[in-house]
């Protein structure tokens, strides 16, 4: 493994998203992560899951393997602010993310109702902080209304809890066109950063192998902030879960040795 470690490296759920979740801790732990993060509520983009919370069993299972494997939890995923938003389900989500480690609970805003988004937003944020939990808005998302990250920063600041921040979607970013000054403005909002990389439409590519500007969003960003690593395998994949895990990974260390090595 190379020596070379500037940042918390994450598995995201999103690199595996067909993988059990006691397989994807397996397969974390192997390629060697410094930390995961878990699905824990139903994603619409990702509809085919594996439950954790409710299933008492493996509620209990997941997390000896978490401890089995020394793995930190970054963030559980992930919670969508949309007309119909159950704070409810969502609070059970966070309550059991919180008793394995998370950090941060991730989630997306896509409600066109502004001032209901605000309200619910709020909430969140305050169940969230029962936990010990910071909200973190990913942005953009290209596809939903909070779909910038001036759009992000609004919300935070009319929502005006403490225990909010952003989490950075690298691709999406590029792919809205926002100039990287964007970025500096209030660089202290960002707690982690996902990390992928792409053309301007299509599949994501490996970290440093697309066009988006990596290295320059990273000098952007404050510095070493944890990395979600958000690259899965194409459809064709013959690769199992360690073996695409490792791979990720692999290629962030690649890109991060050069990337300090030039700074």
């Amino acid at each position: 493994m190379p020596t070379v470690a500037r940042n918390e490296i994450a598995l995201a759920p999103t690199s595996l998203p067909s993988t059990p979740p006691l397989e994807f801790i397996a397969a974390a732990a192997e390629a060697g992560y410094d930390s995961v993060g878990l699905r824990l509520h139903r994603s619409p983009v990702y509809p085919n899951w594996f439950p954790i919370v409710g299933n008492p069993a493996l509620m209990r299972e997941v997390k000896q393997a978490l401890t089995d494997s020394e793995l930190r939890m970054l963030d559980i995923f992930t919670f969508y602010l949309q007309p119909e938003t159950d704070l409810d389900v969502m609070a059970q989500a966070m309550a059991y993310g919180a008793e394995l480690g998370a950090r941060y609970a991730q989630l997306i805003g896509d409600d066109p109702d502004w001032a209901r988004m605000t309200n619910n937003f709020g909430q969140f944020c305050d169940i969230a902080a029962q936990y010990g939990l910071i909200a973190a808005i990913e942005a953009p998302v290209n596809s939903r209304i909070v779909n910038s990250v001036p759009l992000a920063r609004k919300l935070i600041a009319d929502t005006g809890r403490p225990n909010a921040a952003i989490v950075l979607d690298p691709l999406q970013f590029f792919r809205s066109g926002d100039d990287l000054d964007v970025l500096v403005q209030d660089a202290q909002m960002f707690a982690y950063t996902q990390f992928n990389d792409g053309p301007l439409s299509g599949s994501r590519e490996e970290p440093g192998r697309g066009s988006v500007p990596l290295r320059r969003i990273l000098d952007a960003l404050p510095p070493r902030l944890p990395l979600s690593v958000e690259w899965s395998a194409p459809a064709d994949s013959m690769s199992s879960a360690r073996e695409w895990a490792a791979r990720a990974l692999a290629s962030t260390h690649r890109f991060l040795d050069d990337y300090y090595a030039g700074n």
